[in-house]
C-alpha cells in the first residue's frame, strides 16, 4: 500500500472541507457539514482493529494492560508485576468502541444510505455506496464479536441509537447477538461488488480489494460459528458450512492485519515500549517457548530470539515481583525483532488459524472435507508464513506430537488441532486465542503463583464507566447472565 500518514489524511480532510470565501461565519469549521467517509473509516480502523492484538493501542499508553496477549499466555511480565496477577480485570467499551469506532462505522452506513448524502462527493470519494455499506457492516460485526466474547451480554440491538432517543440501551443476550452478527455478515457479503474497488489509499486494511474483504467476511462468520458446537450445534454447522463454501482467508497473501507505519503517530505498541521507552516489561512466556521446544517446532526461531546467555527460555508466568526480578535477564529469550519494528503489522487472521478451524469443523462433520488434509495445509501455511523452508515443513509434519492422529478419539484429534491453533496464534488475535482456550481447554493454561484466582478468567468485567449511566440495564444483564465475575461463563462457553 502507499504509506500515507494519519496526519496527512487529517490535513487533506481539512483542505477538502475548506471554503474559497468566508461562507457562513456561523458554521463551525471543526464540524464539517459534509463528513468524508474516508476519514471516518481510517479513524475507526486505527482505533479499534489493532487492539485485538494488543489492548491499549488506542492512544493512552501503547502497552497499557495487554490482556489480549497475557491471558492466552503468549507474554509474561518481568518488571513491576501488575497485570499478570489478574488484579485489573475490567474492560471498557464505551469511549473505546461504542462512541468512537462503532459510531463512525454507523455513520458511514448512514451517509451511504441517505438519499440526501449518498451522492455527495465527500462520500463517493471513498468508493461506491454499496461497498462502503458492506465494509462498514462487516467491520462492525467483527468488533461486536470481540466485545461480546470478552463480556457476554452487551448493548447491541439498541446500541448507537442516541439519535432516536435511546440513551440507555438494553443488553442483548449473546445468543441474540451471535444470530444478529451472522445475519449482518451474510447480508454484507451479498452486497459486496468486486467490480468496484474502494479507494486504495484510504482503505488501509486491504487496499480496496473487495475480493479480499469477502474472504475476511466469511472468515469472521466461521469464527462465530465454530464457537457454537456446545450450545447450538445445528446452527453452528449450517453457518460454518455456508461461510466455508463462500471462500475464506486461505492464502498468506490474504492475511488480515493492521499495518503500522514508520512514523511516530502510527507505530507498533511494542516498538513504543521497547525502543522508544527503553523498557522490557514483557517477555515471551515460558508457556509458549516450552511448547515450541517440546514440539521441536521451527517457529521457535521465528517467534523468539536466543537468550544472551544461550539457549531458549521464556519468562515464567504470573510470578511475584521479587521472584520475577530474581531471574537474570540474560537467560531469557526476547521477542523476535520483527514483532517490535516500528511498522510491524498487527496480524489478526491468518490462513493457518482459519484452516485449523476448518479442520475442527471437518472432525465434527460440519463440512465435507478431510480434517487431516486441512490440518496439514494449515501447518504448512503457518510455517511458510514465517519463511520456513519446505523441507522443514515436511520434517515438522512428521514429528510424533504433530503427525495427525488417524486413530484415537475425536476429542484427541480436536485437541491436537487446538494445540496447533494456539501455537499458530502467537502474538495475533489474543481474544480469539482466549476463546479457543475457553471452549476447548487446550493448552492447559493456569494462573501463576502471584494471584488469588485458581483458574483463568472466563470473561472480563464490565467497566463502571460503561454502566454507571445505564444501571438498570446493567442489573438486568447480570440477573440474566450471572454475576459480574470472571468465573461467569458467556453463553457459548458452557
Amino acid at each position: 500500500m502507499r504509506k500515507i500518514t494519519i496526519l496527512a489524511i487529517a490535513l487533506s480532510g481539512l483542505l477538502l472541507t475548506q471554503c474559497n470565501d468566508f461562507g457562513d461565519i456561523n458554521t463551525s469549521p471543526n464540524s464539517p457539514s459534509q463528513p468524508d467517509t474516508r476519514f471516518l473509516y481510517v479513524g475507526a480502523t486505527r482505533r479499534a482493529i489493532p487492539t485485538f492484538q494488543i489492548n491499549g493501542a488506542m492512544g493512552n499508553s501503547p502497552s497499557y494492560d495487554p490482556w489480549t496477549l497475557y491471558i492466552p499466555q503468549y507474554i509474561s511480565e518481568k518488571v513491576n508485576i501488575q497485570y499478570t496477577n489478574f488484579n485489573l480485570l475490567t474492560f471498557s467499551t464505551g469511549t473505546a468502541y461504542y462512541t468512537g469506532p462503532l459510531r463512525s462505522l454507523n455513520k458511514i452506513i448512514e451517509l451511504n444510505s441517505n438519499e440526501e448524502t449518498k451522492n455527495n462527493p465527500a462520500v463517493l470519494a471513498f468508493g461506491g455506496n454499496i461497498n462502503q455499506i458492506a465494509l462498514a457492516r462487516t467491520l462492525k460485526a467483527y468488533i461486536y464479536m470481540h466485545l461480546t466474547d470478552a463480556l457476554g451480554m452487551i448493548p447491541y440491538s439498541d446500541a448507537l441509537k442516541g439519535y432516536e432517543g435511546i440513551f440507555q440501551p438494553a443488553y442483548d443476550s449473546q445468543q441474540t447477538i451471535y444470530t444478529g452478527l451472522n445475519t449482518e455478515l451474510e447480508q454484507a457479503y451479498q452486497q459486496f461488488d468486486e467490480s468496484s474497488p474502494l479507494d486504495a489509499t484510504h482503505e488501509i486494511l486491504y487496499n480496496g480489494d473487495i475480493a479480499k474483504w469477502k474472504k475476511f467476511n466469511a472468515s469472521v462468520r466461521m469464527q462465530l460459528a465454530i464457537k457454537l458446537f456446545k450450545v447450538d450445534a445445528a446452527n453452528g454447522k449450517t453457518r460454518f458450512a455456508k461461510a466455508y463454501n463462500d471462500g475464506f482467508i486461505r492464502n498468506n497473501n490474504d492475511i488480515f492485519e493492521f499495518k503500522y507505519l514508520k512514523e511516530t503517530n502510527n507505530q507498533h505498541p511494542l516498538y513504543e515500549n521497547i525502543i522508544i521507552s527503553g523498557r522490557r516489561d514483557f517477555y515471551p512466556s515460558a508457556t509458549i517457548v516450552d511448547t515450541l521446544l517440546a514440539y521441536n517446532d521451527p517457529r521457535l526461531f521465528e517467534y523468539v530470539e536466543e537468550a544472551p546467555a544461550g539457549g531458549y527460555s521464556g519468562m515464567p508466568f504470573g510470578l511475584t515481583t521479587g521472584d520475577a526480578a530474581a531471574i537474570p535477564t540474560n537467560t531469557l529469550s526476547t521477542f523476535k525483532t520483527k514483532y517490535y519494528e516500528q511498522d510491524a503489522p498487527a496480524v489478526l487472521i491468518t490462513p493457518s488459524v482459519m484452516l485449523l478451524a476448518a479442520a475442527e469443523a471437518a472432525e465434527r462433520g460440519w463440512i465435507t472435507a478431510s480434517a487431516q488434509s486441512l490440518y496439514e495445509e494449515a501447518i504448512t501455511a503457518g510455517l511458510t508464513q514465517h519463511g520456513i523452508s519446505a523441507g522443514d515443513v515436511t520434517a515438522y509434519l512428521a514429528e510424533p506430537k504433530v503427525a495427525y492422529l488417524t486413530g484415537g478419539t475425536q476429542d484427541e484429534r480436536i485437541a491436537q488441532i487446538a494445540m496447533q491453533k494456539w501455537i499458530a496464534s502467537y502474538l495475533q488475535d489474543g481474544i480469539e486465542a482466549w476463546s479457543d482456550f475457553r471452549r476447548l481447554g487446550i493448552p492447559d493454561l493456569r494462573p501463576g503463583p502471584n494471584t488469588t484466582i485458581t483458574a483463568l478468567p472466563r470473561r472480563k468485567l464490565y467497566h463502571t464507566d460503561d454502566y454507571n449511566a445505564n444501571k438498570a440495564n446493567y442489573n438486568a444483564a447480570i440477573a440474566a447472565q450471572g454475576a459480574d465475575a470472571i468465573n461467569t461463563r458467556v453463553w457459548w462457553d458452557q
